[in-house]
Formats: C-alpha cells, structure tokens, sequence
C-alpha cells in the first residue's frame, strides 16, 4: 500500500525536468509537506505515493508519470487516455500527435498537463471561480483566463523544457550553443568529478535546483498573469471597438500604448468570427513621450513583413518635408521600412493609416480591372 504524502524521482545526476516536477507537485497541498525519495530502486518507488521521471510507466490514475519507455509519446494537449507501460499504439511521434503541440512530453510536462490548472490557481488565486482547495483538474470551475494562462505557460515555459529534456533540438541547424538556459544552470548545481566529499550532499543540491526551478517558474508565470494578460483585454476591447475607429475595421487603437500586442491579435483575429483574416492593418497607440504611433501589422509567424506597410514615399522622411509630402498635419517621421510612423496628435496617425488604406485599395481595384 503507497505511503501517505510521498514524492519519488530517481537518484543520481538532476535535471531541470524532475526538479521542476518535484516543485510543482510540492505546490499542491495534498504534496506540501510531502517527504521526497530519490532512488532507483523498484520497490522503493513502488511503496511511495507519487512517482515521476523514473519506474518506466505513465499512468495518471496510478500517479505514475514517466517518459522514458519505449513507445511513449504524449502531448500537451493531444486527445488521450492514461498511456499505460509500452504507451500508445497509435501515436508514434510529432506525425501522428493530436492537437496543437507535438512536442514529447517530460516527466514535469506530464505532472504540468494534469496539475497545472490547479498549481496555476494556488498562485494566482484570483483567476479561479472555485476554492482551489476543492477544485480538481478535470472540473470546469477555473476561468477562461486561468485557461488561457494555462496554455500560454506551456507554449512560453513548459514546452521548451519537455523538449530539451527529451533531445530535441529547437532548429535543424544550430548556430549557437545556449548556454545560460534553465536546463543548463540545473546541471552545474551537480556534484562535479572533481568535488571534495564534503560539500552539499546530492539531495541538497537537488533542493537547490528544485527551488531554481520552481522560482523560475513562478516568474515567468507573474509575468503572464500580470503583464500579458492585462494586454491580451487592451487588445481585446481594441477590436471589438474597432468600428468606432474606422467603418473599415481596419485600423485599432490601444487606450493604453506599449503593451505587448502581436501575438493576442493573432490569436484573437483567429477567434472572432465577425473580423477577417489578416483585417487589421494598424494599430495606433500613444507613447511615453505622449507622440501617437501607427504601427503596421506584421504577417504572423514574421518578423519584419507587414501586412501593409506606410506609404512608400513617405518612408525615411521626417517633420515639415513629411507633412508636406503627405498633407497631414504633425508628421513626426516614417521609418525607412514603412512599419511604424508618428504624429503629434491621434487623429493624424489615423489619417496616416487610413491614407495608406484607401491608397491600397485602390491599387487593388485597378489591378483587378
């Protein structure tokens, strides 16, 4: 019979993966003052509670959550049941993965796709519905946003620890070696060959690359919750504002300028049925040094093709010689590639954007005639 508020993970050399797994788990308040056993041996584990990176199975009903048996091959969020021993028959690798993710998934991955809504909540209490004390991870009683943090740690966080973890190398080609990552400083904190016997024992250093971890996580998690997703609702109130900017739709304005944007749009375009794909051209917004900006658009997955860049010959020009070139009133500048421009006033960069716009479509209709 499993002893009571156990936690095991193999003994010798640490990684980041069950460091970060143990740390989590010790989030959990049925884990909290859990006693962790790092050992190889069967019927140790067998005896302990919970068990993850080690034993060779995953299975959640078990609270057994490894990744290194043969045929195992779990994503985030493919359409699976508990991968028992040998894993799924039926899904062999990224191929033949369900869902968004295809990354293979560690042993703190599994521990994040069945505990992390949970671990997400005693953090940020603010983002659950329910108390987390009675909330389980296969209830619907955590909120849209706690869901969409979920997911957006695992693409910004968790992802890129599964897949070092696993050997998987983040490009074909590799420039440069990355030295400085998560991954990497765990693995200094390990005995070196050539350390005297009488330093940090190996579980003490393991606690030390245990709280690395788990403070690395809660970091980027703040992050998240206090910086991205304060944006993702500037951005959603832009768009559904949109019309009241320009009949067009084409154009948005931020109450609030400098908030990371991009990638909410995209996702937000996505998901809003009633806006067209690739719709929004501009975004104009006022910065720090209160000059009101219009941005384009970049083509998502690029960093520097823009959906519709400012007029080429207003490009590289700036002050009087631009407001006179394009008759707008304020002109501050337009940067060489076309992707940004500023203007002393909101309704300028709206002019500038919007002569951009009707220029583009009539070159459009020409064509097309």
């Amino acid at each position: 019979m499993a002893t009571s508020s156990t936690i095991g993970t193999h003994s010798g050399a640490f990684q980041a993966d069950e460091a970060l797994g143990v740390w989590l788990l010790k989030c959990l308040p049925k884990y909290r003052d859990a006693i962790l056993t790092r050992s190889r041996n069967v019927e140790i584990l067998q005896s302990l509670q919970i068990v993850i990176d080690v034993a060779g199975t995953y299975d959640h009903s078990l609270l057994r959550y490894d990744h290194h048996q043969r045929g195992f091959f779990e994503t985030f969020d493919g359409d699976n049941v508990a991968c028992r021993d040998g894993g799924r028959s039926d899904v062999t690798g990224p191929d033949s993965a369900t869902g968004k993710f295809q990354t293979k998934l560690s042993a703190s991955g599994l521990v994040y796709k069945h505990y992390g809504r949970v671990i997400i909540g005693i953090l940020h209490p603010s983002l659950v519905v329910a108390d987390t004390n009675s909330m389980s991870d296969d209830d619907d009683s955590h909120s849209p946003q706690l869901e969409w943090v979920y997911n957006r740690m695992y693409k910004d966080f968790m992802e890129g620890l599964d897949a070092d973890d696993n050997g998987i190398e983040i490009a074909d080609v590799v420039r440069y070696k990355q030295g400085t990552s998560l991954p990497v400083r765990v693995g200094r904190l390990n005995q070196r060959w050539n350390d005297t016997n009488n330093g940090p024992s190996e579980d003490e250093r393991f606690a030390q690359a245990s709280a690395l971890c788990g403070n690395e996580f809660s970091e980027a998690l703040e992050y998240i919750v206090n910086c991205q997703l304060p944006a993702r609702r500037v951005v959603e109130e832009a768009l559904q504002n949109r019309n009241e900017v320009h009949s067009s739709g084409k154009v948005i304005r931020f109450t609030n300028g400098g908030c990371p944007w991009k990638t909410h749009l995209y996702e937000l375009e996505r998901s809003n049925k009633d806006i067209e794909t690739a719709q929004i051209k501009f975004v104009l917004y006022e910065d720090k040094s209160s000059m009101w900006r219009v941005q384009a658009v970049t083509v998502e997955g690029t960093a520097f093709t823009n959906r519709l860049g400012l007029l080429e010959p207003w490009r590289g020009i700036r002050d009087e010689e631009l407001c006179k070139i394009s008759g707008i009133d304020g002109c501050k500048f337009v940067h060489a590639s076309g992707f940004i421009g500023g203007n002393a006033t909101y309704e300028g960069a709206l002019a500038m954007a919007l002569q951009t716009v009707e220029a583009s479509s009539s070159s459009n209709k020409k064509c097309k005639t």
